[in-house]
């Protein structure tokens, strides 16, 4: 007679790792299947976005299994793309210039990335994952179907709506610096206001006065150039927030001549603050 056939007992299975090991916030993974991995790796994405991936688990026999990730949560994959705040790691998607952007973590600025760039992070960290688990995974999923151009792409363009910054995010008030922006001249100029003048009854600071010495602070930032009306603009604007005065029109030189200047605010020796 010939021997019986025991079929094999398959499920799917949902997997996260437990409320404690969310709280440990572990660097290096300890998990058993790979959605437990990246929920380790990236806990914040996992409590946002749920389980990395749907798997399914085949009973081998009554001692053994093993685990296949089969279907991926993109929005997690999404989210994981940002980074892990523990490290320092930030990406943004700067929706006002349609541009990636990611922080240097040892000088704490943004710089300038593509999809690309990142389609290859997200692989990469699928191909991490397949050499660190377990040999009772299936580690065939993460080393080739989810790393193929469509599913790379559809994270990527998933990652721009739950990554999006706005404006606000590099505004010159902003804690966020990039290494260029239209924002870090008015930057500069807020140092001008807040550490280059200082309010004094009778003086007079002359837009001329005001440009050249921005002028030459952002040559020595080489921050490029910038229209003198533009200038003029944006620093009537902050000379009014800071020292609550407005751009006259009618201050007189040493010729008697009218020339556009702020009265009650005059320019610290501007050496002190070249550096």
């Amino acid at each position: 007679m010939a021997p019986t056939i025991q079929p094999i007992s398959t499920h799917l299975e949902l997997n996260l790792p437990g409320i404690g090991d969310f709280s440990q916030h572990s660097l290096r993974p300890r998990a058993k299947t790979a959605s437990v991995y990246f929920g380790e790796l990236f806990p914040e994405a996992a409590k946002q976005y749920g389980c990395p991936f749907v798997e399914i688990r085949e009973a081998l026999n009554e001692y053994s299994s093993v685990v296949t990730p089969v279907s991926i949560n993109l929005d997690f994959f999404a989210a994981a793309l940002g980074g892990d705040a523990r490290l320092g790691h930030s990406i943004i998607y700067y929706q006002p210039e349609m541009q990636w952007y990611y922080r240097e973590p040892q000088l704490n600025i943004y710089k300038a990335t593509t999809s690309e760039k990142l389609q290859s992070l997200y692989r990469g960290l699928l191909m991490r994952a397949a050499r660190d688990l377990p040999a009772e995974n299936n580690r065939l999923n993460l080393c080739m179907e989810f790393q193929n151009d469509r599913t790379a792409k559809a994270v990527i363009q998933r990652a721009k709506s739950i990554l999006a910054a706005d404006y606000s995010f590099f505004s010159a008030t902003s804690p966020h610096q990039r290494i260029k922006g239209p924002e870090l001249h008015e930057r500069l100029m807020r140092v001008l206001c807040e550490s280059m003048l200082q309010p004094s009854e009778g003086a007079c600071l002359t837009v001329t006065a005001a440009f050249n010495v921005f002028c030459r602070l952002a040559q020595q930032r080489q921050l490029g150039t910038l229209k003198r009306s533009l200038f003029k603009a944006t620093m009537a604007d902050l000379m009014k927030e800071m020292y609550g005065i407005s751009l006259r029109h009618d201050v007189p030189d040493a010729l008697g001549k009218h020339q556009q200047a702020w009265k009650g605010v005059r320019l610290v020796e501007a050496e002190t603050f070249a550096a």
